[in-house]
Formats: C-alpha cells, sequence, structure tokens
C-alpha cells in the first residue's frame, strides 16, 4: 500500500468515528416521566428554616411542576438518633406548597438522612451525609462589567451588568474539601408620592428580593489551592435597570460540601453551560442522591443538600457602579396624567404588585 494513502485513511477513520459518537438529540420528546419525584432541599448548620419542595416533572411540552402534598418528611441525626418531621407550609398567595424544619440547627461531622413517605406509601431515602465543617467568606465585591453577545443576525451586542465576586481564603487542610456559591438580592422600590388623591395615603417602600444567577454553577475543589491561598469566584450577575436606583443589598452563600454534592452540581454546571464543542456533555438527567426504596429501579431527580453555611453581604446602588454604568435622569416610576391612577407603572401606585415584594425590612439592612 503506498504509504502516502494511510494518513488519509486515519482521518477518514476518526471523522467516522465522531459522526457515530454525535446523535440527533430531539429536545421535544417528553422522556420523563410524570410520576417521577423530584426533590429539592437543603439542611444546614443555621438556624433555619430549612426548606424541602417536592414536586412531580411536568415534562417538555407542559412546562409546569406540580407540587406534591401531603407527603412525611423526616430527618435523621444518626449520631443522636433524633428524628425531625418537617412541616407542610401552604402560602396563602397561591404560591407553591412546601415543606420545612424550624428549631433545628446541623452540627459538623454528625451524619444526617432525610426520609420521604408518599401518600401512596412509595418511601425514598437520601443517602448519609456528614455535615462538614463551615469554610469562612471573607469578603464580597459588586462591579459594573459589559456582557458581550451576539444576536440572531450576528451582531455584537453589549449590556450593562452588576457582576458579584466572592473571595475566601483556602483553610489549613484543603483535601477533601469542597465549595459551592449562590447569591441573592434585595432592592429597594419607592413608590410615588400619591398626590393625585384629595387625602394621599401613605408612600410605601417596597424590598424585592431576587435570585442572581449566571450561566454556571459556581463550585470548588479546594484540593487545587495550598493552604492560605486566596480564593475568588463569580458568584452571579444582574442586569443593571431600574432597581439599582437606589440601594441595592447583595448576599452571598458560601456552602461547604462533601464531594457527592461538588460531583452533582458540577455535572449540573456543564449541562446548563456548555462550551458549543462536540466534547460538552450530552442533555441527560443528572443521578441524584435521594433513592427510592419502594422502587429502586426509580429514583427521585434532584438532590438533597447537607451543608454548613457562612454568608457575606455587600451593598451598592446608582453611582457605585462605575461611571461607564450610571443610569440616566429618567426615574422608572413617574406620572401619566392620561390614565388613573395617573402613574406610569401600576406597581408605581401599588408596590406590592411586584412578586416577592414586602414592606418587611430584612433584618440584616443596614
Amino acid at each position: 500500500m503506498n504509504i502516502n494513502v494511510i494518513p488519509g485513511l486515519y482521518t477518514l477513520v476518526l471523522l467516522l468515528a465522531l459522526a457515530n459518537c454525535v446523535r440527533e438529540t430531539d429536545f421535544s420528546q417528553d422522556n420523563t416521566d410524570p410520576n417521577t419525584l423530584v426533590v429539592s432541599g437543603a439542611f444546614s448548620d443555621g438556624a433555619g428554616p430549612h426548606v424541602l419542595r417536592l414536586s412531580r416533572p411536568g415534562g417538555v411540552k407542559r412546562q409546569f411542576f406540580e407540587s406534591v402534598a401531603g407527603a412525611q418528611a423526616t430527618l435523621s441525626d444518626e449520631k443522636t438518633g433524633a428524628r425531625y418531621e418537617y412541616e407542610e407550609i401552604t402560602p396563602p398567595d397561591g404560591s407553591p406548597l412546601y415543606y420545612q424544619l424550624t428549631q433545628v440547627q446541623g452540627i459538623p461531622g454528625h451524619v444526617y438522612t432525610l426520609e420521604i413517605r408518599l401518600p401512596g406509601g412509595e418511601t425514598y431515602r437520601s443517602r448519609p451525609q456528614t455535615m462538614p465543617d463551615r469554610i469562612a467568606a471573607d469578603s464580597a465585591t459588586v462591579r459594573g462589567e459589559w456582557y458581550t453577545t451576539a444576536n440572531a443576525n450576528g451582531t455584537i451586542v453589549k449590556e450593562p451588568y452588576a457582576y458579584v465576586y466572592v473571595y475566601s481564603t483556602a483553610p489549613n487542610i484543603t483535601a477533601g474539601r469542597y465549595l459551592r456559591w449562590d447569591a441573592e438580592s434585595v432592592h429597594i422600590f419607592n413608590e410615588l408620592q400619591k398626590i393625585y388623591y384629595p387625602i394621599p395615603p401613605p408612600q410605601l417602600q417596597c424590598f424585592i428580593p431576587s435570585r442572581l444567577s449566571d450561566q454556571q454553577v459556581p463550585v470548588a475543589d479546594l484540593s487545587a489551592y495550598q493552604s492560605g491561598a486566596r480564593i475568588s469566584e463569580q458568584v452571579g450577575k444582574r442586569f443593571i435597570n431600574f432597581a439599582f436606583e437606589h440601594r441595592v443589598g447583595i448576599c452571598v452563600y458560601q456552602r461547604s460540601i462533601d464531594r457527592d454534592a461538588y460531583e452533582y452540581w458540577r455535572k449540573i454546571g456543564q449541562l446548563i453551560a456548555p462550551t458549543g464543542t462536540i466534547l460538552d456533555a450530552p442533555p441527560a438527567r443528572v443521578a441524584g442522591n435521594v433513592e427510592n426504596l419502594t422502587q429502586p429501579n426509580r429514583p427521585a431527580l434532584g438532590y438533597f443538600e447537607v451543608s454548613a453555611i457562612d454568608t457575606v453581604r455587600v451593598f451598592t446602588q446608582n453611582g457605585l457602579l462605575g461611571d461607564e454604568f450610571l443610569l440616566q435622569n429618567n426615574p422608572y416610576c413617574n406620572y401619566d396624567w392620561s390614565k388613573w391612577p395617573p402613574v406610569n407603572h401600576p406597581e408605581c401606585d401599588n408596590c406590592r404588585l411586584l412578586e416577592g415584594a414586602t414592606l418587611e425590612k430584612p433584618y440584616w439592612w443596614e
């Protein structure tokens, strides 16, 4: 055989192998059993309340998750033998029901297990997890940055975002230590002064919570760090809009987790933030840690996490994100005398119309 043909044959074989590995994925197929249990919850070393959500997947077509009512959920401390019962909570505003555990605080070194019994008798149990020691976070910062994307016609779009970063110090022992972060913000929303009423009612101020997210799940394997090394992580971002007209408080939660939780969230991150290459993880279920004792071949989806949490907070507002990100003198709430009440947005007359709005100031607000 001519030796000059051999490289070409190798190339052909490689292309055929890659073509065989890449399969078309039909995302319109509803492959999830609607009777599958989805578990989302966490237990920490904080005072709580510790929230547990149980639901059934609606699938691709329905885009709806139905809450599971009437379940019995019990948390067990295997070291002491104590058992704690969750309480079912039905919010008065019609939002999905959930289960919560109060007056219980996790202890580092103790092993915890969650057991769930559904109304039909089906029983689930999480794999035992040891509460890790808490790793303290040092500080958090927030700064304005431009987020660059390309739209459908290829035009480059730059949008202003507030990026949140957390800073920590690697502990003396880093082997077998793992971290995960998430963050939320709370901003002030002031109603317009109601000068259009004969006797103006009080001008209310609402506090609006919001989760901060990005196309990532920030996690870290601390074995990659030397003891005392600086750890820096981007934990979320928020579009710079009217929320920054007034003060914004941002809470960053640093969660010390075990290896199983680290691997779970790392795989979730790979699925939701693909790189756009053939090396991306294919769309698939990520195995959680809640087993079905009644039907072992049908485990629950989701994850029940045991973690030790440290919280750091930072405040910002218009003018503190950099000169490039100043909001112009065009307030979100303004008068529109062509209608009644004469405001340009209904929430400017009643801020409680905003999702999650409350008149109660967070206990940590400064």
